[in-house]
């Protein structure tokens, strides 16, 4: 499981995971994301997601969704990989990916595409001010019993990313 803030990473990552270990890639957003920018309910989403592990042998999953899926996933999964960058890093990130798909008309899952819309005050602000609460419920998630026996690897820059993946192989 590949959790973090937007712009963290984890796709990018569980994608790379997926590809040198040979496991199948679950992007939890191809699941939610439906046309028109609507979305899955949560109990939809559990079923969607324990679907596709059903059918995997071994798998990688990508994604927040904290409260529709960890609890469903989590205990399934033998390792938690939390990209805990840096918000300003995040921020630029999301910023940067969202532009670019809302110039290029990137098609994206349910062939939803993003708009120069994102980019207005409001959102940039919740995004800024969003971001502490992701790594706050990873946290609190992670304290509890449940989780005690799920291997953490916590990587809190791109260079440990970037040493991390590479040590895999």
């Amino acid at each position: 499981m590949v959790v973090g803030g937007p712009g963290s990473g984890k796709t990018t990552v569980a994608a790379s995971l997926a590809d040198r270990l040979g496991l199948e890639h679950i992007e939890v957003d191809a699941l939610w994301w439906q046309p028109e920018w609507t979305h899955l309910e949560p109990h939809e989403l559990q079923r969607c997601v324990l679907t596709r592990l059903d059918s995997a042998r071994r798998w990688v999953v990508d994604g927040n969704y904290l409260d529709e899926i960890a609890a469903v996933v989590w205990p399934l999964a033998d390792t938690l990989v939390w990209l805990d960058i840096a918000r300003s890093t995040g921020f630029r990130r999301t910023v940067v990916r969202s532009l670019r798909r809302a110039v290029r008309r990137e098609q994206l899952w349910s062939g939803n595409r993003e708009s120069i819309a994102t980019f207005g005050p409001g959102s940039l602000y919740r995004l800024w001010m969003r971001w502490p609460a992701y790594s706050l419920r990873i946290d609190a998630l992670l304290a509890e019993p449940t989780y005690a026996s799920l291997r953490v690897i916590r990587l809190q820059s791109q260079t440990d990313v970037t040493a991390w993946l590479a040590a895999l192989t």
